[in-house]
């Protein structure tokens, strides 16, 4: 059982900050605050702080504990249980940033599958384009992302989940009806609507033009695949966009053909590899794997 004792010497870590601080604060020694934190973590099940050279952090879940321990007065019993919920992820916050064509095509029924397992689990969604994924990642705004590939970042850990590749995309009754597959000479003078110019994807689907020597009419640009899947269908142009994967519906108003050459892309779950709450992580990963399994399955 956890002891006051245990709760004191973690409590006085958190307000103080330090070790040094919280034997001075409960006027004991400093081994002495260690042993107690110690034991209260292999009680708990987790940790509690994450030991950074001669300073400590508080982990996810060793705030969240704190939360509960500064309402105090709620009874060793109840700390015990939230503790357990904790350590048996039941209960917590997961931040989650995607893009877009995600959140269009998978998003709720990774989150309903998610909710029935973890009821107690609150997750807090961010749209993003792209190239914004990882700074909000590395920066610590999100605990995990769901984006396509490719990407390179040696702090961020990618988990390929499905495999997609580019489409092109034309308004409903277009010259291009009638091709099966399209390449870059049939789309050579087309008002082409392109990513935004910092768009990795964009790059590529350039190069292949320039390999071609095929020229297009460049006026317009979008950031995302869902605005220009909106700009298509109003017929200001064509364009290449991808991934797109197995199952998935675009903008009504457009019609859809593979393109040729193909630019394969994965959609991944990205997260750092030195990471806090690994638990809800590996949970919220699981979740979208089996999501998507059953979403194939079904097709």
């Amino acid at each position: 059982m956890i002891t006051l004792r245990q709760v004191d010497a973690f409590r006085a870590v958190m307000i103080t900050g330090t070790i040094t601080g919280a034997s001075e604060m409960m006027e004991v020694s400093q081994p002495a605050v260690t042993r107690l934190i110690q034991d209260l973590e292999q009680i708990l099940g987790f940790d509690l702080f994450l030991r950074q050279g001669r300073q400590i952090v508080p982990t996810v879940e060793g705030r969240m504990f704190f939360e509960e321990v500064e309402t105090s007065h709620i009874g060793l019993d109840q700390l015990s249980q939230s503790a357990a919920n904790i350590r048996d992820h039941k209960e917590g916050r997961l931040r989650v940033v995607t893009i877009p064509s995600v959140v269009t095509m998978f998003i709720g029924p990774i989150l309903k599958a998610f909710n029935t397992e973890y009821p107690h689990v609150a997750v807090s969604l961010e749209v993003q384009a792209t190239q914004r994924v990882f700074e909000y990642l590395t920066s610590g705004q999100c605990d995990l992302g769901l984006s396509t590939l490719p990407m390179e970042n040696p702090a961020v850990v990618s988990q390929p989940v499905l495999t997609g590749q580019s489409v092109c995309i034309f308004p409903k009754g277009h010259r291009l009806r009638h091709l099966e597959k399209v390449s870059p000479k049939d789309l050579r003078g087309e008002e082409f609507i392109s990513y935004k110019s910092d768009s990795l994807y964009r790059h590529r689907v350039d190069q292949l033009f320039s390999k071609a020597k095929v020229s297009r009419s460049l006026r317009y640009e979008a950031r995302t695949t869902d605005a220009i899947c909106k700009l298509v269908a109003a017929g200001v142009g064509v364009s290449v966009v991808g991934p797109s994967f197995p199952g998935a519906k675009l903008e009504t108003g457009i019609e859809v053909r593979p393109f040729s050459p193909a630019i394969h892309g994965d959609l991944a779950l990205l997260y750092l590899k030195h990471r806090e709450s690994g638990r809800l992580i590996n949970a919220f990963c699981e979740t979208v794997v089996q999501t998507l399994q059953i979403r194939r399955s079904r097709k």
